[in-house]
C-alpha cells in the first residue's frame, strides 16, 4: 500500500543504516557541530544529500564533499554514503546522522524536485567583490548511480572565466562535469533555463618539456652490442664491463661542459682539480676521482670528461653510469613490461646483496633523468627499413595503437603529419564526388543483391527451408514427447504448429520477393549493357529458376562485386584496369590470368576456361563495359596532377619535438581541400563509413592523447611512427602517405580501408590510383557489409604470391609496444616520443639480425 502523505497513522519505514547501537568514532561531534552551529548537510535532490568530510582529532569539517542517497527499499531506509568511513557492517558519520536526524531536518518537501540526472548548485559564497565560490554537484552522462556524481568547484566571476576543478581529475582543464556545470552556472545567472557558456576553455600556450640534454656527456654512443648493425658507424672500441675503480679519470681534448650549445671544452693551459664521483655499476658502485676545470662561460657547472671510451656515462661530474648498466634497462623494457620504479627496485636490492658498507642506488627519478640522457646520444639510425622489402616497400600494415601519454603533458611543438602549414597547396577543385559505383543505379544495386543472395531459387520453397521445416518437425516431436507427462501435449502441439507455418510463410514471402525482383534486375542491367542483362539471365534468370540449375558460385560473386555500395576503383584500381584493357584488346587465356588483381574476373573467366575452354564473347564484353565505367570514374576524380615537393635540403624538425619519427624524409606538405568541410575531422567515437558496420575503437583512454599511428612491413619491421593528439582517423594514413612517400605503396593494409580507399581517392587520385586498400585478415571478419574486394583473402585465393604477406605483422608489433603502455601513459611528451622511439629501433634492430 502506497504511503500517504495527509496520514499522520502512516508507519514510517525502517531506518537500515545506521541502526547499530555503536555510534561511528566522533559522531557525537559530528551531531552537535551540524545541529547546533549549523554545519554543511545538504539536501539536493528528493533523495541525494551532500555533506562535508569530517575529522574527528580537530572536530572540525574539512573541505572535501561527499554525496549521500536516502532510498526506501520495502520496508527499509537505506542510507548510503561515497566517503571512505562509509562500510556495509559499519556506518560513518553521515549515515548515522541522516539515520537518526533526517526526518526531523529534512522532511519529504516535494519542492526539491532534482534527480539523479540534475546538476545542482548546493553552495556558493562571495569570495571578493563580483567573485565567488562555487560548488557544483554534477552526475555522469552515462549513469544515474550515486557514485557517478562528482563535485566541480568554480572561483571567479558569473562570466565562468575563473578557474574549473573537478574532484574526479583535479588536473583536468575540462571534462564532461565541468561543461554541465558551466551551463548550469549560466542558466542560473541568466534566470533563462535555455542558456549556455559559450566561453571555450582556455588552454595553456605551452608547458615546460622534459629537461634538455644537459649530461657532460655529449659523444655519439653505440647501440649494446646485441642490438649493433652492420650499417651502424664505428668511432670507437667500447670498453669491457667495469670490474674496478678506474682510480682517477683523466680529461681529455672531448671534456667539455653542457651550459651552452656549443658547447665550451677543455682548455689545457688552464688549471685542473680533482673531485670525487661515485661509479654505478650493475652491481655496486665504486668511488674514484675525476679531473674537472672551471667552466669560463658559466659560474656554477664544471668541464669534465666525457668517458665514452671508459664505457662511463657521466652525468655530471659526481655522478657516472656504466654503459651496460643503462643498457640492461634497455634490454629489460624492451623484453618486458618494466617500469623505472619496479627495475630500480631490483637494481637496489642487487646492490644489497653483492655490495658491502650499506651502498645504495639512486633514486628512480634520477635514474630516469640519466637514462633518457643517455639514449638521446645513442646512434639509433638508420633501423627504420627493412633489408628484405627495401626503403619503400609494396606492401605497408598500419594500424594505430593506444600508446597514449596524459594531454595535460601536450605540447603545441607536437606536429602530425595531419598538420596542414602556411605554405599547403590548396586544391580548391576537390569535392565529394557521389555515384563511383560500377551501377550507378542504387535500386537496380539492391536488386539484384536480392536476387543474388540466399539459396538457390526454385519456383516453390528452397531446399533450405524444406531442410528447415524437417529439423523443426524433429524438434516439435521431441518436445512433444516431453511434455505428454504434464498433460500439455495438445496445447504445445498446436503452439508449435503455428510457429512453424509462420517460419514457412516468411521463407515463402522471402523467395517470392527474390522471384519477382529478377525481372526488375535484368531490365536494369540490360539498360547499362545489353551483355551484362544476358549474362545475369544466363545464371540468375527466370529460365534458370524454373531448369532449376545451380549459377556456378564464381558468376555469384562477380555480381556481388558489380552491386557493391563502393567505388568501382575498390575493385579495379588503375592498374588493374591497364590489364584488362589488354584483355579486352586481346581476350587470350593468358591475358585473362594476369588479371589476378580483379578476382572477380580473374576466378569468372577461369572457370569458363576449364569447363568449356572458351572465354564466352558475352563475358569479354561485360570486362569491356567494367573496363569503360572505372576508367569514366577515375577520370572524374582527377582534377590535379602531382603534388609538389618540398625543396631539396628542407630541414625538417626535430621528431623529439613533432612526434613524427619515419624512416623516410618529408618530401610534401600535406595539402589543404577548402570544399571538403569534414576534411580534417577526427572519424573518433563515429561510424566508420555509411557502409562498413565497424566503429572505431577508443584509441586512449579518457584524458589521454590519441595513441600512436605506426606502419609496418610484412616482416614486423616498423618504418615509422607519429603521435596522435587526439583520436586516430583516416586522415592519419592518408597525411604520412602524402608527405613521406615519394611513390605510393602497392597495397596498405589496414584495419579500416574499406573507408581509408575513398578518402585517399577523392583528395589524390592521381597519387593513389594504383594502391590497393585492403583489410587484413584478422579485422576482416567485423566488415561485414564490405565486399569482398576490401579483402586482402579475396586476393591471395587468387594469386599465390601473396600469400607471403604477413597481415598480422601490424599486430604482432603491437602486441610488443604494450609492454610500454602503462609506462608512456604517466610521462611528459618528449619523454614519450624518446621511449617509443628507442623501443621501436630496438625491436627492428632484433628483427633485422634475426633476417640475416
Amino acid at each position: 500500500m502506497p504511503l500517504n502523505r495527509d496520514d499522520s497513522d502512516t508507519e514510517i519505514p525502517r531506518v537500515e543504516a545506521g541502526s547499530g547501537s555503536v555510534n561511528p568514532v566522533g559522531y557525537e561531534d559530528y551531531a552537535e557541530a551540524i545541529i547546533q552551529e549549523g554545519g554543511a548537510f545538504f539536501q539536493i535532490g528528493q533523495d541525494l544529500f551532500i555533506a562535508n568530510a569530517w575529522d574527528p582529532r580537530t572536530k572540525t569539517c574539512k573541505s572535501s564533499w561527499y554525496h549521500l542517497q536516502r532510498t526506501t527499499i520495502g520496508d527499509s531506509c537505506v542510507i548510503v554514503c561515497r566517503c571512505p568511513l562509509a562500510k556495509p557492517d559499519s556506518p560513518c558519520v553521515h549515515e548515522k546522522f541522516l539515520s537518526e536526524y533526517g526526518r526531523e531536518m529534512f522532511e519529504d518537501d516535494f519542492i526539491l524536485t532534482g534527480g539523479s540526472e540534475d546538476v545542482v548548485l548546493f553552495s556558493r559564497q562571495e569570495t571578493t567583490p563580483d567573485c565567488f565560490l562555487n560548488y557544483f554537484s554534477s552526475p555522469s552522462l552515462n549513469s544515474r548511480a550515486l557514485n557517478g556524481r562528482t563535485i566541480v568547484t568554480y572561483e571567479g566571476n558569473d562570466t565562468g572565466g575563473g578557474t574549473w576543478s573537478c574532484a574526479k581529475d583535479a588536473s583536468a582543464l575540462t571534462c564532461v562535469h565541468i561543461s554541465q556545470s558551466r551551463h548550469m552556472l549560466q542558466k542560473l545567472v541568466q534566470t533563462d533555463p535555455s542558456a549556455r557558456d559559450l566561453n571555450k576553455t582556455k588552454v595553456p600556450n605551452s608547458r615546460r618539456a622534459a629537461k634538455d640534454n644537459k649530461s657532460v656527456s655529449h659523444l655519439p654512443i653505440s647501440p649494446p652490442t646485441w642490438a649493433s648493425l652492420p650499417s651502424d658507424p664505428v668511432d670507437y672500441v667500447p670498453a669491457m664491463p667495469l670490474r674496478e675503480s678506474p682510480g682517477v679519470i683523466p680529461l681529455i681534448q672531448t671534456s667539455s661542459c653542457c651550459c651552452s650549445n656549443p658547447r665550451h671544452f677543455y682548455a689545457p693551459e688552464l688549471p685542473l682539480k680533482r673531485q670525487a664521483c661515485v661509479i654505478y655499476g650493475l652491481y655496486q658502485f665504486w668511488e674514484a676521482e675525476i679531473e674537472v676545470q672551471n667552466c669560463s662561460r658559466c659560474t656554477h657547472r664544471l668541464v669534465g670528461p666525457d668517458c665514452r671510451e671508459l664505457g662511463f656515462f657521466n652525468y655530471n661530474n659526481r655522478k657516472l653510469f656504466s654503459h651496460d648498466l643503462l643498457d640492461e634497462y634497455t634490454s629489460a623494457y624492451t623484453s618486458s613490461e618494466t617500469p623505472f620504479s619496479a627495475w630500480v627496485s631490483v637494481l637496489s636490492r642487487r646492490y644489497d646483496i653483492h655490495s658491502s658498507g650499506g651502498q645504495k642506488f639512486v633514486t628512480a627519478d634520477m635514474f630516469r633523468a640519466v637514462w633518457f640522457s643517455y639514449v638521446q646520444l645513442m646512434h639509433l639510425e638508420g633501423d627504420m627499413s627493412c633489408p628484405r622489402c627495401g626503403p619503400n616497400p609494396e606492401n605497408t600494415i598500419w594500424d594505430g595503437v593506444t600508446l597514449a601519454f596524459n594531454r595535460k603533458h601536450l605540447l603545441r611543438t607536437l606536429e602530425p603529419p595531419t598538420t596542414s602549414q602556411v605554405g599547403s597547396v590548396e586544391r580548391d577543385k576537390t569535392r565529394y564526388t557521389p555515384g563511383q559505383q560500377l551501377i550507378p543505379d542504387r535500386r537496380v544495386r539492391k536488386l539484384v543483391r536480392k536476387v543474388i543472395t540466399g539459396s538457390t531459387l526454385s519456383l516453390g520453397i528452397g531446399v533450405e527451408t524444406e531442410r528447415m521445416d524437417e529439423e523443426e518437425d524433429e524438434e516439435d516431436d521431441e518436445d512433444e514427447d516431453e511434455d505428454v507427462e504434464d498433460g500439455r501435449e495438445a496445447n504445445i502441439r498446436g503452439g508449435q504448429g503455428s510457429r512453424k507455418e509462420r517460419a514457412v510463410n516468411r521463407a515463402r514471402a522471402e523467395i517470392l520477393e527474390r522471384l519477382e525482383a529478377i525481372p526488375l534486375a535484368l531490365e536494369g542491367l540490360s539498360r547499362l549493357d545489353p551483355d551484362l542483362g544476358a549474362l545475369f539471365d544466363q545464371h540468375f534468370g527466370e529460365q534458370s529458376v524454373v531448369q532449376r540449375i545451380t549459377p556456378p558460385e564464381v558468376y555469384r560473386r562477380l555480381f556481388n562485386q558489380l552491386s557493391a555500395e563502393e567505388s568501382v576503383l575498390q575493385m579495379a584500381t588503375a592498374t588493374a584496369l591497364d590489364c584488362l584493357e589488354v584483355f579486352v584488346t586481346n581476350p587470350t587465356g593468358t591475358n585473362a590470368s594476369a588479371l589476378v588483381e580483379i578476382p572477380a574476373i580473374h576466378e569468372a573467366l577461369s572457370y569458363e576456361i576449364r569447363s568449356v575452354q572458351l572465354i564466352s564473347e558475352r563475358t569479354v564484353s561485360v570486362c569491356h563495359w567494367i573496363l569503360n565505367r572505372g576508367r569514366m570514374v577515375l577520370n572524374q576524380l582527377i582534377k590535379y596532377g602531382e603534388l609538389p615537393q618540398l625543396p631539396v635540403g628542407n630541414q625538417e624538425k626535430p621528431w623529439t619535438e613533432t612526434g613524427c619519427c619515419y624512416g623516410l624524409p618529408k618530401i610534401r606538405e600535406r595539402p589543404k581541400y577548402p570544399k571538403l568541410k569534414h576534411d580534417i575531422r577526427n572519424d573518433v567515437g563515429g561510424k566508420r563509413g555509411a557502409k562498413c558496420s565497424k566503429f572505431y575503437s577508443q584509441y586512449g583512454e579518457r584524458r589521454l592523447t590519441g595513441g600512436i599511428m605506426v606502419v609496418w612491413c610484412t616482416h614486423s619491421i616498423s618504418y615509422g611512427f607519429h603521435c596522435i593528439p587526439r583520436g586516430e582517423g583516416r586522415n592519419d594514413v592518408f597525411s604520412a602517405l602524402i608527405t613521406r612517400w615519394e611513390t605510393p605503396p602497392k597495397r596498405v593494409i589496414y584495419d579500416f580501408a574499406c573507408a581509408l580507399g575513398p578518402y585517399c581517392m577523392i583528395r589524390e587520385p592521381d597519387f593513389f590510383c594504383g594502391t590497393q586498400f585492403l583489410i587484413d585478415d584478422f579485422h576482416s571478419v567485423g566488415h561485414t557489409k564490405c565486399s569482398a574486394a576490401a579483402f586482402l583473402k579475396t586476393y591471395c585465393n587468387v594469386d599465390p604470391r601473396l600469400s607471403h604477406i604477413n597481415s598480422s605483422a601490424g599486430e604482432c608489433g603491437n602486441s610488443g609496444i604494450t609492454r610500454i603502455r602503462k609506462s608512456v601513459s604517466y610521462m611528459s611528451q618528449s619523454r614519450a616520443i624518446v621511449y617509443t622511439k628507442v623501443f621501436l629501433s630496438i625491436w627492428n634492430r632484433l628483427r633485422i639480425r634475426s633476417l640475416n
